[in-house]
Parts: structure tokens; C-alpha cells; sequence
């Protein structure tokens, strides 16, 4: 299995590796290159840089360049891409660059040394302009690194039908052995935008006669769009420590989780990492993993920081991220950094396996009804006949034929105590701390600080 932290301390390799072809060249030409095949079972999607045992872990804005006097120049620095390789992103996610620049191309060649996919920026996503596509990644496109495109966020319906014909045309220009496996990024709104701004994007415009739903909205897109990877955002840290958009939250992911399982594809999530609004929180620990951790237990493929680096302040005034506009980490960057670590530890498991639904144990970290769907809940599953504790999520999955739970405890504020109940004595593992420990219990407990995951494999 593929590891950042390898290729990490491996560096000191790197002339190495640029001269023995670990980046492509711009100019070689497309059937120079290797054919790539990617995986397409379990409803998983992988970047073609990565293996398949290997979750996508991107960050929004990965790497932009100096905008305003005194900004720090993310794209132009070596050590951007080892740090986040050093923190377990894999995935870059382009926002600010210029994709034709030779800077980019810089970064696609550091990208290729430590081990990262890069997303590059598309201005325009619902752009159907050939000449613009070909110019945009004329030689992008032939770096081992491109992993696709940031196509556009937040659509409306009314732009469906010009992102799937600009996808077609983007793809149409990448190298015949590599279309099938980029991915034209795309993320959807949350359940709290307005009818208006899921089917107008705004706040302005028509609506088609009887309104227009978010479950209508994901199924126009699958219809229409036809995507690889559901991507949307929900950020539920909102008010004082301790407050959760929770309902809403749950609620948006079944919808998508129930979605994904229909059309069999992944959904990634985003996670928010810092404050955009009065209303919004930076996140601490407890509320980082929480995020994470749910996400997992539901299902999610793929995990998504907003932001990576601080982005200039416009409407929104953004505090927080993963790194700020001088240069410098914050402690959001050590947060996502031990959220990354069980990741790479469990994802060799859930990328290989098919969520089933999911348990709840005792109280949920928010007032008012669950938001779960009746679908996703689940009394028992397999060998697991009950549980006991004070605010657990127990997400269930087949993984090959064997029963897998990955545990959430369901509180940013509180440790858990969570005993699990098999139907006699069970043999397995599970993973804590991105450590792993076996077990033979009939009954198995566990403590987990807030916020914290488990994964259990029998």
C-alpha cells in the first residue's frame, strides 16, 4: 500500500526520481505514455497517482500564488507539497493558479515526487470553448500528476446540461489513455441552499412550476452530468463551542449517501477548518475528527479540507485553514494531520468495502430529530447484535465478505465509553490512533475521546 510518509522521508531521492521519469515531460506525446486502467468496484474512485487501497484526501485552495504584498507564494514553494504530504493530503485542489503557467508545471513536478494527485484549476467549468480547453492544459495534461480538473462548485440545475458538455470537451482534449481515469470535479450545495440557488445558482431567477427539492437537484445532476465522484459541502460548526448544525447535517448525508449507493459511485465530503461567516467557528480538535469520523462511518470515499491555505477575504472573512496567507501552518494543520493518520491506517478497509447502514448508540450532539433517514439505520449487523454506550455511531460495511463497523463517538464535547455485543466470542482487529490491535471478545469495549474513530474488522 502506497504511503505519503514513504515518499516523504524518501526526498533526499528527488533528483532521482525527476530523471528517472517520475514526471512526465510536457512534450512527450500522449501514446508515449502508459495506459492507466482504474478500479471501479465497491463504489470507490481512485486518482490514478494513488493505489487502490489509497482514500482520496484533498485540500480546497492546496497551493496559491502570491496575490497582495506580503502574501506568501504557496505554488512556488517546495516545502507547500511536503507539508501536506507530511500531514496525509494526497490530493491538491486547485483554486487561484494560473493551470498554463510554468509554476504550475513546477508543481505538477513536485506533486509527482511526493506522491500527490493535482486537481488543477478550470476557470470557467460550464465553459463549452474547445480552444479554451486545450489552451488551459496544453501541457498540463501530460504530467503523471494531472489528476483532472476543478470544474465548478456550487452549481445550479439551469448549468447542468453546459458542465456535462464542458467535461465531454475537457476530457476530449486530455490523452486517450488517461480520459477515462481524470476527474472533472464538481461539488454540489448543501440541503441549506434555497430552491432558488439549486436551480439558479442565486438567489434570483425562476422556479419550474411546484418548486424545486434537493432530492430532485441530486437526481437531475446524476441524469445530466453523469459524474465519477459526488462531492458536496455541509459545514455544521456554526454558533458557540458545542452547537452543530447536527440535523441538517445528518440529513444532507443520507440524502448523498443514498445516492451514491444508487448510482455507484463514491461521495466525498468537505470539512470545514475554518470560520467564513459571523455565525461559523474555527474548528478544534474534537470537531475536526467528529467531522471526519461521521463521514467515514457513513460511508464517505473520498475527504476534502476547506481550506487548505487561508483564502483572501471577499465577501466572506476567512480565519482559520490549514495555513494562513504568510506562510505559516496553524494548529488546524496538526488537527487534519492526526485525522489523516487513521485514515491512511483504516482506508485499505473502506475502499474495499460497501456501507451498509448505520447504528446509533444513546444521545445525538444536538437537540431536535436525528435527520438520519430510515434507511441508513440499522438495529444490529452481522456478528455486532447490539452496543451500549452514551453518543456512539456505528457505521457498518461489508468488506469482502467480512463484517467491518468504523465507531464514531458522536461528541465533540465528551470522551465515550462504547461496549460492543457479538453473538458470541468474535476474532478481529481494530484500529485506533492508526494503531492496530487484535482482539477475541464476545463483548469488546472501547473508550474514544470526542470526536475520535474506530475501526473494527472481524
Amino acid at each position: 500500500m502506497k504511503r505519503i510518509f514513504q515518499l516523504v522521508i524518501g526526498c533526499a531521492l528527488s533528483v532521482v526520481f525527476v530523471f528517472s521519469g517520475c514526471a512526465k515531460t510536457p512534450d512527450k506525446k500522449p501514446d508515449e505514455q502508459d495506459k492507466v486502467i482504474t478500479p471501479q468496484t465497491y463504489g470507490s474512485y481512485w486518482m490514478r497517482q494513488h493505489d487502490d487501497e489509497t482514500m482520496p484526501v484533498g485540500a480546497y485552495n492546496s497551493c496559491p500564488p502570491k496575490v497582495a504584498e506580503g502574501d506568501y507564494n504557496y505554488l512556488e514553494n517546495e516545502s507547500t507539497f511536503i507539508a501536506y504530504a507530511e500531514a496525509g493530503v494526497n490530493t491538491m485542489m486547485g483554486l487561484m493558479e494560473n493551470t498554463a503557467s510554468e509554476s504550475v508545471y513546477q508543481a505538477l513536478d513536485w506533486c509527482s515526487m511526493y506522491g500527490l494527485a493535482y486537481l488543477v484549476r478550470y476557470a470557467g467549468g460550464n465553459n463549452t470553448s474547445l480552444s479554451m480547453a486545450k489552451a488551459t492544459l496544453s501541457r498540463a495534461r501530460y504530467y503523471d500528476a494531472f489528476a483532472g480538473v476543478m470544474q465548478t462548485d456550487e452549481p445550479g440545475r439551469i448549468e447542468f446540461e453546459n458542465i456535462q458538455k464542458s467535461a465531454e470537451i475537457i476530457t476530449s482534449v486530455l490523452p486517450e489513455e488517461i480520459q477515462e481515469s481524470s476527474l472533472m470535479h464538481v461539488n454540489l450545495f448543501p440541503t441549506y441552499a434555497t430552491p432558488l440557488q439549486l436551480y439558479n445558482r442565486t438567489n434570483s431567477g425562476t422556479l419550474p412550476e411546484g418548486g424545486y427539492t434537493y432530492a430532485q437537484y441530486i437526481e437531475d445532476y446524476f441524469e445530466i452530468v453523469k459524474p465519477k465522484v459526488l462531492s458536496y459541502d455541509n459545514y455544521p460548526l456554526v454558533g458557540g463551542e458545542g452547537v452543530l448544525r447536527g440535523r441538517i447535517y445528518f440529513e444532507n448525508m443520507s440524502y448523498i449517501r443514498k445516492a451514491a449507493l444508487q448510482h455507484n459511485v463514491p461521495f466525498w465530503v468537505f470539512i470545514q477548518t475554518c470560520s467564513f461567516s459571523p455565525s461559523t467557528r474555527i474548528p478544534n480538535e474534537a470537531e475536526l475528527l467528529w467531522q471526519v469520523n461521521t463521514a467515514l462511518s457513513f460511508g464517505a470515499k473520498g475527504i476534502q479540507y476547506f481550506t487548505g491555505v487561508l483564502p483572501h477575504s471577499g465577501a466572506e472573512k476567512f480565519n482559520g485553514a490549514m495555513f494562513d496567507l504568510k506562510g505559516n501552518k496553524t494548529l488546524v494543520y496538526d488537527y487534519v494531520k492526526t485525522a489523516n493518520m487513521q485514515i491512511g491506517a483504516v482506508d485499505e478497509v473502506l475502499m474495499h468495502a460497501h456501507s451498509k447502514g448505520v447504528m446509533t448508540v444513546g444521545s445525538l450532539p444536538y437537540d431536535g430529530n436525528s435527520g438520519f433517514a430510515e434507511d441508513d439505520l440499522l438495529s444490529s449487523y452481522g456478528a455486532l447484535k447490539s452496543a451500549s454506550g452514551n453518543h456512539s455511531l456505528i457505521g457498518c460495511f461489508d468488506h469482502d465478505g467480512k463484517d467491518a463497523f468504523y465507531i464514531t463517538n458522536n461528541s465533540i464535547l465528551e470522551s465515550e465509553t462504547l461496549t460492543l455485543n457479538f453473538n458470541g466470542k468474535q476474532k478481529g482487529y481494530f484500529v485506533q490512533n492508526a494503531q492496530k490491535q487484535e482482539f477475541e471478545k464476545k463483548n469488546l469495549a472501547l473508550e474514544l475521546k470526542a470526536g475520535e474513530g474506530i475501526l473494527i474488522v472481524l
